[in-house]
């Protein structure tokens, strides 16, 4: 993989003349002489090819804050204005999302009082929804986009408004609140003309895929994710087909589908290495473990569970590692280690009540369920099994709902 700051050296000559990029270099090669070795979490990851995906977040940091200062002396500040949105975007992407932040207050600082750089403002505060939404803050996600969706509506940009919608549906999505997320992903094409902004529709149309997916509608979730792929493999958008490459894979995986779902997210992770992006790549590990756990080779399992922890804690993705707690869960009830797995589900559990994830706590719910009924716990088994079976109606998820009652059913005649 590209690493993060590589990427970023690429695009310095279009910002610095002859003169200044020599000196940039110069600079930079006595600042990597004099900094710290690497640590060894790549070794540790070699085993799957995760090659330097983890490379370390204080390199980057140090050297975005030199890169920082010396761009603010030698730009304009209409250069050094433009440098800081393609930071702040590549940091967001990279997984870099303490960097991120940082970069997109300065712009808030810098454009706050400037009405010529109202649209600047706007994606700076988008941008920090976003940050936050993949942080499952949501309320502080959800302040930066409106104030963001205020600043676009008084200027009309119907493409910044659908960016809004979107994130907003995204929010309501992980959560669990398919109803809403539904009418922010429309509302968000009803501002795009599909022929003219295609990248976005195609965000929507794989987001309208992970709905449809949830509520088991597999064929209209599929070719919504069809659709999606099209636009992204002609713009060779290798981020975003990474994403809905993973999507497919767990749409397969629900179906029950394996060798399918694994050639998915083999496809994503390899994508996601070109890309040079974390989240599908966890996404990929987590889904992996999964799968390995349903072909009971819970060694393997644990190990691309373990991989993903990793990831998830690095980049700070807490619906990923809540899920991954859930997995371990799995792994050690059918290991047999039971104290273990009760409390991996109960962390499971609680990070997703926190996070208020509905669909999360009813797959943890389920799974406590079973495992009490596996100790012979029926008063507990029952429980688990009762609260599951709320928010799974709630949802309106019908085979999961069967499932629960058939298992309600078996402890009553047991």
């Amino acid at each position: 993989m590209v690493n993060n700051i590589s990427v970023i050296e690429k695009i310095l000559k279009e910002y610095f003349d002859s003169k200044r990029f020599d000196e940039y270099k110069k600079l930079l090669s006595n600042i990597n002489k004099s900094g710290k070795k690497k640590d060894d979490v790549g070794k540790k990851l070699k085993e799957i090819s995760l090659k330097s995906e983890l490379n370390s977040s204080t390199d980057y940091n140090t050297y975005i804050e030199f890169l920082l200062s010396f761009s603010e002396q030698n730009l304009s500040s209409a250069k050094y204005l433009e440098l800081l949105l393609f930071l702040g975007e590549v940091s967001t992407i990279k997984g870099e999302l303490d960097v991120s932040s940082r970069i997109f207050n300065k712009l808030i600082d810098f454009s706050i009082k400037k009405d010529k750089y109202k649209n600047v403002l706007a994606f700076a505060l988008m941008s920090l929804g976003d940050i936050y939404s993949r942080q499952a803050e949501w309320e502080k996600s959800k302040n930066y986009i409106i104030k963001a969706k205020n600043i676009y509506k008084h200027e009309n940009d119907y493409k910044g408004l659908a960016k809004c919608e979107n994130l907003m549906g995204t929010i309501f999505g992980d959560k669990g609140n398919l109803n809403k997320a539904h009418k922010h992903f429309d509302l968000s094409l009803s501002y795009l003309n599909p022929k003219k902004d295609k990248t976005i529709y195609g965000m929507i149309e794989s987001n309208l895929g992970v709905v449809n997916n949830i509520l088991q509608n597999y064929d209209e979730a599929f070719n919504y994710y069809q659709r999606a792929l099209i636009i992204f493999e002609k713009e060779k958008n290798y981020r975003r087909i990474a994403e809905v490459t993973g999507n497919i894979g767990v749409l397969y995986l629900e179906k029950g589908n394996y060798i399918s779902a694994l050639k998915e997210f083999d496809r994503s992770f390899a994508v996601s290495q070109k890309a040079g992006v974390l989240n599908p790549i966890c996404v990929a590990l987590l889904n992996k473990a999964l799968i390995y756990t349903k072909l009971n080779d819970f060694k393997l399992a644990n190990v691309f569970a373990d991989k993903a922890m990793e990831i998830g804690y690095k980049i700070n993705d807490k619906m990923s590692i809540a899920d991954i707690y859930k997995i371990k869960g799995i792994i050690e009830s059918n290991l047999k280690n039971y104290v273990l797995a009760e409390n991996h589900l109960n962390t499971s559990l609680r990070m997703n009540i926190e996070l208020e994830n509905i669909l999360n706590q009813a797959e943890t719910y389920f799974e406590l369920g079973h495992l009490f009924k596996t100790l012979k716990e029926t008063k507990k088994s029952e429980f688990n099994f009762n609260e599951s079976l709320k928010l799974y109606t709630n949802l309106k998820i019908k085979n999961k709902i069967n499932d629960i009652k058939s298992e309600l059913k078996s402890l009553k005649s047991n």
